[in-house]
C-alpha cells in the first residue's frame, strides 16, 4: 500500500485545514480522514481524486504513477486487469495493431 498520510498532513497544514473540516468537505467521518492521514487505510480512487482536488495535490504525484509506474492502481476491475495482461503478452507490433482495432471498435459502439 502506498503511504500518502504524510503528504495529506503536510497539505492540510499548509492550507490550515483540520481533519474534521476536511471530513465535512468530503462528507466523510473524521475517523476516515484520520485513517488516511495515518496510513491505516487507503482511499478508493474516487475519494483520492476528491482529496487531491480539495488539497490541490497532483494525483499523479501522490500515486507516483510516472516515477514508479504504479499505473496498476488505476485498474478498476478484473476485466480491465485481464485485458491489460493479455495486451502485455503481445509483441510491440501486435500491440499497435490491437490499439488501432480497439479504437475502431470504440467508435462503433459509442
Amino acid at each position: 500500500m502506498l503511504k500518502i498520510g504524510g503528504i495529506l498532513k503536510a497539505k492540510m497544514h499548509e492550507k490550515d485545514i483540520r481533519q474534521k473540516e476536511l471530513a465535512d468537505m468530503m462528507e466523510l467521518d473524521q475517523r476516515t480522514i484520520s485513517n488516511y492521514c495515518n496510513d491505516i487505510n487507503f482511499p478508493n480512487l474516487d475519494t483520492l481524486s476528491r482529496l487531491c482536488n480539495i488539497l490541490e495535490i497532483d494525483i499523479n504525484d501522490i500515486l507516483e504513477i510516472h516515477a514508479k509506474g504504479n499505473s496498476d492502481i488505476l485498474i478498476q476491475s478484473d476485466l480491465e486487469m485481464k485485458l491489460l495482461e493479455d495486451f502485455r503478452k503481445l509483441s510491440k507490433e501486435k500491440q499497435k495493431e490491437f490499439l488501432k482495432a480497439s479504437s475502431c471498435i470504440i467508435k462503433i459502439v459509442e
